[in-house]
């Protein structure tokens, strides 16, 4: 994975969120987390790679279904861009005052 650029850890610093990555021989999931004083904080959104070199987005976007996610964009051309699609979407408000 390309490590996140400055800007896009700067966002996600000041909203709370932080970047869990995990990789198997299929792929490369970079999750997007609230940080929420758990460790592993809570997910609600992530990007998957794909073997064409882009990048997919799905994010937590429907009220009340904590546990769903939609893929949101794909074909993206890179991580950072990727996350901040997930960022642009994801519903977590609710999350922090659960």
């Amino acid at each position: 994975m390309q490590a996140a650029s400055s800007p896009v850890e700067r966002m996600l610093e000041g909203r709370g969120l932080f970047l869990s990555v995990e990789r198997s021989d299929a792929a490369e999931v970079v999750y997007v987390c609230v940080d929420d004083g758990l460790p592993g904080g809570y997910p609600v959104g992530y990007v998957i790679s794909s073997r064409t070199g882009t990048w997919s987005a799905y994010a937590r976007v429907r009220p009340g279904r904590i546990f769903t996610t939609d893929e949101i964009s794909s074909g993206l051309e890179s991580v950072d861009e990727a996350v901040r699609a997930v960022v642009a979407h994801a519903r977590y408000d609710d999350v922090l005052t659960a």
